[in-house]
């Protein structure tokens, strides 16, 4: 992994392209892309180099990609299913929702 990539091999252009996406192709994008994107706005933010303006745009892109990856992570646990073990010793599949 070079110094300016991320842990999945992404550069900050990467990220940077990402943010300039529009909110359809921001839809297209991975959990690990958005976190990914989320994470630098949150950077972007948190560093005060950035414009009230440009600031503003930022939160509105990372409250799009907050939700985007909140979504994806729903799509998952919907997905996962858990082995319980009953009180009779048997194992049965349920849906991660009914398990917890």
């Amino acid at each position: 992994m070079n110094q300016s990539e991320d842990k999945n091999g992404r550069t900050a252009d990467d990220q940077q392209t990402v943010l300039s996406h529009s909110g359809d192709e921001l839809q297209e994008l991975t959990y690990e892309d958005a976190l990914a994107a989320l994470e630098t706005v949150v950077a972007r933010l948190e560093s005060g180099d950035v414009t009230l303006d440009e600031s503003m745009k930022l939160f509105q892109k990372g409250t799009e990609l907050s939700r985007i990856c909140t979504a994806r992570l729903a799509a998952i646990e919907k997905q996962i299913t858990q082995l319980l073990q009953s009180e009779d010793g048997t194992l049965e599949e349920k849906p991660f929702d009914e398990a917890n």
